[in-house]
């Protein structure tokens, strides 16, 4: 029996990471270092799920379904830079806009993840693009916030993916197992 880590996420298009690693460049530039996401594994985690023996997937892969089914099309938009402190380290993140229709997307997910026997997650969902942990920063947040204007960058979210984490020549790699369109 395999166990692998894995989570749902939307995966981001190539020309939002690319924004994405501009403005993480900022970050570096004004930290004393930490773990910054590689461009290839940006995206936006909707919920994780951790270690999971590999016959579990398919439930996995029927609440993705079942979500898809009601699921239309939707855009969301880059909003703010955020931190999640952790003493004096912090993880750094992109926030999006308030959208019914990614909450909605979240809610579903919860609920076919429930029906599939996964206990409902603890904390309230606070959707973000991950750009480094374990952050130390060399100036004030705040600062570098006012240097870091987020564009209202829009980008549309037509399927989901169950993505796994692995490392791939001592690289750590997030990589779909099974993506699902929204009909």
């Amino acid at each position: 029996m395999i166990k692998i880590r894995v989570f749902i996420a939307i995966e981001i298009p190539e020309a939002i990471k690319d924004y994405l690693i501009k403005v993480q460049k900022v970050i570096r530039e004004n930290s004393g270092g930490g773990n910054f996401i590689a461009k290839e594994n940006i995206h936006l985690t909707l919920r994780f799920i951790g270690e999971t023996k590999d016959c579990e997937l398919n439930k996995l892969k029927k609440a993705l379904d079942r979500v898809a089914l009601n699921q239309e099309d939707f855009e969301i938009h880059l909003e703010k830079l955020g931190l999640f402190s952790r003493g004096n380290k912090g993880i750094i993140w992109v926030g999006v806009h308030k959208s019914h229709m990614l909450e909605k997307l979240h809610s579903d997910l919860e609920l076919a993840l429930e029906e599939e026997g996964y206990s409902k997650e603890g904390r309230s969902f606070v959707p973000h693009i991950t750009l480094g942990r374990q952050i130390r920063l060399t100036k004030e947040f705040e600062k570098i916030k006012e240097e870091v204007r987020i564009d209202n960058r829009a980008m549309l979210v037509d399927k989901i993916s169950l993505m796994k984490s692995t490392r791939v020549n001592n690289i750590l790699r997030y990589i779909p197992v099974y993506t699902k369109e929204f009909d």
